[in-house]
């Protein structure tokens, strides 16, 4: 069964969930907490700092709990 993107996700966002198999974990998130990540990484300052997020997200995602911000 195929996990439906969601419109707002963005590419690199998406492409790091799914190679590392957090999409589904993703997904479980409430809206609101997918919202206040996106956020948190889309105000990351600079390249370093949004793809350690990034890796963040997809590695909690994956172990089913928030990223480490949220927790």
């Amino acid at each position: 069964m195929e996990t439906e993107r969601p419109e707002d996700l963005p590419a690199d966002l998406e492409q790091v969930l799914e190679e590392t198999g957090a999409l589904a974990g993703w997904m479980g998130y409430h809206p609101a907490l997918q919202r206040d990540v996106l956020a948190w990484i889309e105000s990351a300052n600079t390249p370093t700092k949004r793809s350690k997020r990034i890796d963040d997200t997809a590695r909690n995602a994956g172990k089913g709990v928030p990223p480490s911000e949220f927790q």
